[in-house]
């Protein structure tokens, strides 16, 4: 069997020359070379890279039940609620904390519901997201306050 040619062509390949500190970027195909010495290319790297803490956000099913229980924060629906995390502070499988979430429809047969068209990015700019979440997340935590049903083992939000 043969090998045929591809129409790509050849990537850029880093190599070490043997016995020194040098670093070869070499691009097939074009005629560049740079040879640069070790220490500048680890000169050119900020440093090290600092560990960041690590937030443990606060889950609570009963919390989110309240909030799926309030009707839904854009279009009004009652009954069709789902507790609607922001889309600020996650990342690597984790959600943010259950005390910011707000109230959206869910999906019906025919209807896609808000909860979905905002994860989609559908029903607003990324600034305007930011602006609403923060209100949403607010107005609700102010809703189940003001009702009475602040569980009692969750502690309070802190609106710094």
């Amino acid at each position: 069997m043969t090998l045929r040619r591809s129409a790509f062509g050849r990537r850029a390949m880093l190599e070490r020359k043997p016995y020194t500190g040098m670093i070869l970027a070499r691009r097939v195909g074009l005629g560049l070379t740079i040879d640069k010495p070790r220490a500048a290319v680890l000169a050119d790297c900020a440093g090290p890279a600092q560990p960041v803490p690590k937030v443990v956000p606060v889950e609570h099913e009963g919390y989110r039940r309240l909030v799926a229980a309030l009707p839904c924060k854009h279009c009004g629906l009652v009954g069709y609620s789902q507790a609607a995390h922001p889309n600020m502070n996650k990342g690597a499988g984790t959600k943010t904390d259950d005390r910011l979430c707000f109230p959206l429809c869910c999906d019906r047969p025919g209807v896609v519901g808000c909860h979905v068209a905002f994860d989609q990015k559908a029903l607003f700019t990324k600034e305007a997201r930011r602006l609403v979440e923060a209100a949403w997340g607010a107005d609700t935590r102010r809703q189940i306050l003001a009702a009475g049903n602040w569980p009692t083992d969750l502690p309070l939000w802190s609106e710094e």
